[in-house]
């Protein structure tokens, strides 16, 4: 994997080459080595740095559900202090005529404004939040701790791996089909309000929140068991938004099982889609019955938890070690070498003219 190692290292050792023959006598042999070890050094940083990009590359997140199981305020310490006194004393020290001298030092004191503060605090069984204080102890209530209520579906995003990004080109759709839907392409949901989410994605208008809250309330306790996240886009657009929008997502996460439906205005399903990690690895007759369950329907909550009945029947999870491979035959692309030797060379550069110029060793 190290073979852009010249690449880095040979540009950065002619400048140490060049600048030893044309100034012979201005740079000593202990700085003409000092120079090419430093070269050596920042030319295997540079060839580190490159090859942990595959790490920053693959860097992705998982969606995760569950719900909340309490909410409590606790009282903790207070996050606030004022400068309250301070301490003083005498010290002694050399002044600049080298004699000794003596002289006050002050260290200021801080105390609290309070003697606590109010954390309001809602549990859940993928961990805690805390809710913002609206005042600055916290004493007064938060009418967003108020709301919450026990069982509340839950969601969070997670860091992970996900190999399959050092591999861009599988997710391509083409220029012409992310031509075609530049400006139409929808986000990828992401929790927010501490917790909400909105997993049910549309163009055409409608309300379908009695459908996500009845998934959201499946999966607080599905999602956990299966680790499992699904997401639902209803569109008026032809079939090949589906790859402009996988091209935009790059492809579905490990959890997620993503549902389209490209729908007429009475809501008729047109085409039908069904994706999940991988490709659908491994759940490849899932998404194909899940696909054949959409003929001659209406998008409605019906189908919906006849397609959720099967997802939780059958969906496997594809551990992401079983793409490990592709970290180790991944090839860094050739833009990224190009500026980290340029960055090496221009060091080395500097490093020369420092040499010539002044009196280093």
């Amino acid at each position: 994997m190290l073979y852009y190692l010249p690449f880095i290292f040979i540009p950065a050792v002619l400048v140490v080459l060049v600048t030893r023959f044309m100034f012979p006598h201005q740079i000593t042999v202990k700085e003409g080595l000092l120079q090419f070890a430093g070269v050596i050094l920042s030319s295997l940083l540079g060839a580190g740095i490159v090859s942990t990009a595959s790490g920053v590359m693959s860097l992705d997140y998982n969606i995760y559900n569950g719900e909340v199981t309490g909410k409590e305020s606790v009282h903790v310490s207070c996050d606030h202090q004022y400068k309250c006194g301070e301490t003083c004393s005498t010290v002694s020290y050399t002044n600049e005529k080298g004699k000794p001298a003596t002289k006050q030092v002050c260290e200021p004191v801080y105390c609290d404004e309070h003697d606590f503060d109010v954390s309001w605090r809602v549990h859940s069984t993928l961990g805690t939040w805390s809710i913002s204080r609206i005042d600055r102890q916290g004493l007064e209530e938060p009418p967003r701790w108020s709301i919450v209520e026990i069982g509340e579906p839950v969601s969070e995003n997670r860091q992970t791996t996900n190999y399959l990004l050092l591999d861009q080109k599988r997710f391509s759709a083409g220029e012409v089909i992310r031509a075609k839907y530049k400006d139409q392409l929808l986000e990828y949901p992401k929790p927010y309000d501490y917790w909400l989410y909105n997993r049910m994605l549309n163009d055409n208008g409608q309300d379908y929140d009695s459908i996500r809250i009845w998934v959201d309330n499946q999966l607080k306790k599905d999602g956990a068991i299966k680790e499992l996240n699904v997401i639902f886009v209803v569109t008026l657009n032809d079939s090949d938004y589906y790859y402009a929008l996988m091209d935009y997502w790059k492809g579905a996460r490990k959890n997620d099982v993503i549902l389209f439906y490209g729908v007429d205005d009475q809501e008729n399903i047109r085409w039908s889609k069904a994706i999940s990690f991988a490709d659908g690895q491994n759940n490849q007759i899932m998404l194909k019955n899940l696909q054949t369950m959409t003929y001659e329907r209406k998008f409605d909550i019906d189908l919906v938890k006849a397609q959720y009945k099967l997802i939780i029947d059958k969906f496997q999870r594809i551990p992401n070690a079983s793409f490990e491979y592709m970290k180790k035959d991944w090839v860094p692309p050739m833009w990224w070498v190009v500026l980290i030797g340029l960055v090496n060379l221009a060091a080395a550069v500097a490093v020369a003219y420092l040499v010539v110029k002044e009196d280093v060793i």
